[in-house]
């Protein structure tokens, strides 16, 4: 697949596939955490330093050993694209994850009281918790990962490197789990996710949304 910056305002395959998983993860994920959407419980997440020193954490040593392992290959840094798809998959895809987690917890729960009544509330959380981890794999590996160029350095340095990135993600997952199980708390995860995909358009800086920028023609 081809990548080239353009002076036409169109969506590329790529863009349409990402504004369309965007709508479906709107169309799921508002009615199934709209109670979570109009609470901010941010303050409560803050109240606990030591939660927000694991998400900070756990944040940056995912975006360290990222930068360490992914490659730009050049493409052209553009603010235009950087902010849209930053912002937009930040918050749209946290539905998504957060929608996941959610039904995983209900799940978990539904079997609890029917089973383990006293597993009601941990229970719900560790499938939740799984199904965030399974979804977050499974969207990559055949979604981001196929249609987003190559990035990712094959060097024998890099490829022992990107053996320890799956511990850092999963720390990450287990930061926004808890966020959602103790506090309910959606605004914060969209807020640091928000900062991951900002990592990816600075790192990375793939070919989305380019004809927003009208930045003239790569031959």
């Amino acid at each position: 697949m081809e990548y080239e910056l353009t002076n036409q305002r169109t969506l590329s395959r790529l863009d349409q596939y990402i504004l369309f998983y965007w709508l479906i993860s709107l169309l799921i994920g508002i009615p199934i955490l709209g109670d979570w959407l109009r609470s901010w419980n941010v303050p409560a997440t803050l109240a606990n330093p030591w939660f927000v020193i694991f998400l900070l954490v756990s944040f940056a040593l995912s975006q360290v050993l990222y930068v360490m392992v992914a490659r730009h290959d050049r493409r052209p840094f553009l603010w235009e694209p950087t902010i849209i798809f930053s912002i937009g998959n930040g918050v749209i895809e946290t539905f998504a994850f957060a929608t996941v987690y959610r039904l995983g917890e209900w799940i978990g729960n539904g079997l609890a009281g029917q089973l383990w009544p006293t597993l009601v509330g941990p229970l719900g959380f560790a499938v939740g918790f799984t199904a965030f981890v399974i979804y977050g794999g499974v969207i990559h590996s055949f979604f981001w990962l196929p249609y987003l160029p190559p990035h990712l350095d094959d060097s024998p340095r890099s490829m022992r490197i990107r053996k320890l990135r799956p511990f850092a993600e999963m720390a990450l997952v287990l930061g926004w789990s808890l966020c959602l199980y103790l506090y309910q708390d959606i605004w914060t995860v969209i807020f640091i996710h928000i900062l991951v995909d900002l990592g990816l358009m600075l790192r990375v800086r793939p070919p989305v949304f380019l004809g927003v920028s009208r930045q003239g023609v790569v031959e």
